[in-house]
């Protein structure tokens, strides 16, 4: 059976919900194939409790007027013990190895339940402070975080395909602050996590001061003067006190090169926190709207405001239906109180939190196509006052509709109508909540957030969150492969694209919004590769200013693996690459429709295209990390590489046998029509032993023997340019330090790059 596309979606939305959210059977078989199959399943898992029906849900889910949180797509109604989830914390670990162990514990139960979780490792000591148990010394808490890393990274593959997505956060005030800073230029550590830093409103008033910055006393216990020479000066290390300035520096620095770590306003956001009475934020979730306490969680959704904007005579005459959004508000919060009480979580103690404060995070998506339909330039004045009414619209919706259910259900068992509405947030709000909140309560601790819903707002169809056009089209690239996206608006001429704002407008844009928002905004301030250091900085000091819980900066081409990459815009066809890369999609030549192909859902053609008996080939000797290898590829009669043979170690060894058996693998497929740039996308950047120094000037460094054909291939037959570039002293793959000896990554201790095999970048 063949599923027609829903006629309003693009390939690029039917390849999101095939791949991410349609319900397949125990063995990979489409259960679902329509959305509004996907749209039926939510509806009804939502009202199982729930005397409204699921009619009323339907009609909220349907056209994506309201879209639910990911994993709330991808969990309900399925039967499956994982998570509608998508943001948790768990506690800071005890110091102690036991403590650190049971923490990486329930961070894997959580994420290999779908949920993505954030930990702050502030309460873990200092390196090189003693260990009177062991008579040793602490490695402090980056290494203890890097395991935690690896584990979302390289062991949790949520639903089988994803990576589990995590928060790492210190302290401000955290002696190891500087080595957490730079610890992600250094290749492969803390890499699978996003980093921030924790920051207090009085170190953004010491660096705006100049004054000096001491880390917390706290840690004076450890009884260990910290004299390891780290770009700060020695002396000033033994008097424990820094220059805030400099360390600011330091994280802009960072920022700028490589889009991390960001900043959460920790302080801040506890400040403006409607639990500020009973709980004490300490980090959040992996993209930063959501700050958290121990053990807490947040229920994601998006009110599409696109999708509320009717037409007028001409570009300029749209409006927003105001009522239909407001109502439709109330049916959402309905919608995720009903989850709450029926989710799975992973932890009892995230399910006793969850049951006292009840919170959730219902934001925006598609604010960009908005301001396009109704004439408006993003970062515009009229946009900024446009995204004020918005969010007081979907603030004040969300508060009266939680008021409802507290008549018809209870306050959350935290509440306390004394403490709660004293909150500063909450005595922001209309005179008419106020005194329905005194009077009856409130379901609902937390109301609204703003995520960045990257995923499903490309299931509906609409620009990222609060986000402006990162640009009119543009490539993406995720676990599928590279395609080209683009919206549906881009060549209007009230289209602004996100590199031709400037910091201030992003920030005067999320500042808008946060003003109404009771948790925090998931917002990056994306800059053209030409920015300054001194943009970076400016942004992060106005980000305070005005008022915002977290920020991000990303300069394009910072980073070698970011997801979205900007193209010229004359090689774009109309159909892109999705095509191409998803083999999910066929055209009717005759209606033009665009159907999912679910008899190409295998990756293997039916037929082999075998080689003839007589073919040309193409032999390759390299050495990668001292491990000489030979490779044979035989080629078609045009050319085309259609087999490999791998020669590597003894006869009978261990290597040689994964050496024979990955090229008979490779092999196979090439025959079967796999293409081979999707082999060598998957083949390059592989990790493991032997890696290092090569003998090949245009590849002079691999990861490993898989990594080197991956970049060979790519040169030899998809005429790639591969060439990696090396620094002078300790080589540079891009991301870090390598060893200049054997070529593996080197580590940052002791105030020093240093290899496993003896070598020091110091000497």
């Amino acid at each position: 059976m063949v599923a027609e596309v829903h006629p309003s979606l693009t390939p690029v939305q039917m390849k999101t919900f095939l791949d991410r959210y349609a319900l397949r059977d125990d063995q990979g078989n489409l259960i679902e194939k329509t959305v509004e199959e996907m749209w039926s399943r939510v509806a009804a898992a939502a009202s199982v409790n729930d005397d409204h029906g699921s009619e009323e849900f339907y009609e909220l889910l349907k056209d994506f007027k309201y879209v639910p949180g990911g994993r709330i797509l991808a969990s309900l109604g399925t039967n499956s013990r994982v998570t509608p989830y998508n943001c948790f914390v768990i506690p800071s670990p005890e110091d102690s190895r036991q403590g650190i162990l049971a923490s990486l514990s329930e961070w894997v139960e959580i994420q290999s339940r779908g949920g993505g979780v954030g930990i702050n490792m502030s309460s873990l000591r200092p390196r090189g402070s003693m260990v009177r148990g062991v008579n040793g010394t602490s490695s402090g808490p980056i290494p203890w975080a890097h395991m935690f890393t690896v584990a979302s990274r390289d062991v949790i593959q949520q639903g089988g395909s994803r990576r589990g997505a995590a928060m790492i956060m210190l302290d401000d005030n955290h002696p190891d602050l500087h080595e957490f800073i730079t610890t992600k230029q250094i290749p492969g550590l803390l890499e699978g996590a996003n980093v921030s830093v924790a920051i207090s409103n009085s170190f953004m008033e010491a660096v705006e001061r100049d004054d000096w910055w001491y880390p917390d006393k706290k840690y004076d216990y450890f009884n260990k003067v910290i004299s390891r020479k780290q770009g700060f000066d020695i002396s000033v290390q033994k008097e424990k006190r820094w220059k805030a300035r400099e360390i600011f520096n330091i994280i802009i620095e960072s920022a700028w090169k490589s889009g991390e770590p960001g900043i959460v306003f920790m302080e801040r956001a506890n400040q403006l926190s409607n639990s500020y009475y009973f709980e004490q934020l300490i980090s959040t979730n992996p993209c930063a709207e959501q700050p958290l306490g121990p053990y807490s969680v947040c229920l994601l959704g998006s009110m599409n405001i696109a999708a509320y904007v009717y037409s007028g005579s001409d570009e300029s005459d749209g409006f927003i239906n105001w009522n239909e959004f407001k109502r439709d508000v109330g049916t959402a919060v309905r919608f995720n109180d009903n989850i709450i009480d029926i989710a799975f979580y992973p932890l009892e103690e995230t399910y006793q939190s969850q049951q006292n404060i009840r919170r959730m995070g219902i934001g925006v998506m598609g604010l960009a196509d908005a301001f396009i339909k109704l004439g408006i330039k993003y970062g515009s004045k009229e946009s900024v006052k446009l995204t004020e009414n918005i969010y007081q619209a979907l603030r004040n919706s969300a508060y009266e509709a939680s008021v409802e259910l507290a008549v018809e259900r209870g306050p959350f068992p935290q509440f306390d109508a004394e403490k709660y509405l004293f909150g500063e947030f909450i005595q922001q709000l209309p005179t008419s909540i106020l005194k329905r909140i005194s009077a009856v309560g409130i379901r609902n601790c937390f109301l609204t957030t703003q995520a960045p819903t990257g995923t499903t707002s490309q299931l509906a169809g609409v620009n990222s969150g609060i986000e402006p056009l990162f640009d009119r089209k543009w490539l993406r690239t995720d676990r599928i492969g590279e395609y080209e996206v683009d919206n549906s608006l881009w060549d209007s001429p009230y289209a602004v694209t996100s590199s031709e704002l400037t910091p201030e407008q992003h920030i005067e844009i999320q500042s808008a919004a946060q003003k109404y928002i009771d948790s925090a905004i998931s917002k990056t301030v994306n800059a053209p590769s030409s920015a300054t250091l001194e943009d970076c900085a400016a942004a992060y000091k106005l980000a305070f200013k005005k008022g915002l819980k977290s920020i991000a900066y990303y300069r394009d081409q910072s980073r070698e693996d970011q997801v979205l990459h900007h193209i010229d815009p004359s090689e774009i066809n109309d159909l892109g690459k999705i095509t191409d890369v998803l083999p999910f999609f066929i055209a009717d030549d005759i209606s033009g429709k665009i159907f999912p192909d679910t008899s190409r859902f295998d990756v293997f053609s039916s037929k082999r295209n075998a080689l003839p008996d007589e073919r040309a080939a193409v032999n390759h000797k390299a050495v990668v990390g001292g491990q000489k290898m030979y490779l044979t590829c035989g080629q078609y009669d045009d050319g085309r590489i259609g087999e490999i043979f791998l020669k590597v170690g003894k006869e009978g060894s261990t290597i040689a046998g994964f050496a024979d058996a990955f090229a008979v693998t490779v092999s196979v497929a090439l025959q079967y029509g796999v293409p081979l740039e999707v082999l060598t996308e998957k083949m390059r950047l592989t990790h493991f032993e032997p890696n290092g120094m090569t003998e090949n000037h245009n590849i002079p460094t691999a990861t490993s023997l898989v990594d080197y054909i991956g970049h060979y291939l790519e040169s030899k037959y998809l005429h790639k340019d591969v060439q990696i570039k090396l620094s002078n002293n300790g080589r540079s793959n891009g991301h870090g330090v390598l060893c200049a000896e054997c070529g593996s990554p080197a580590i940052f201790m002791e105030g020093c790059y240093k290899c496993s095999c003896g070598w020091s970048k110091c000497g």
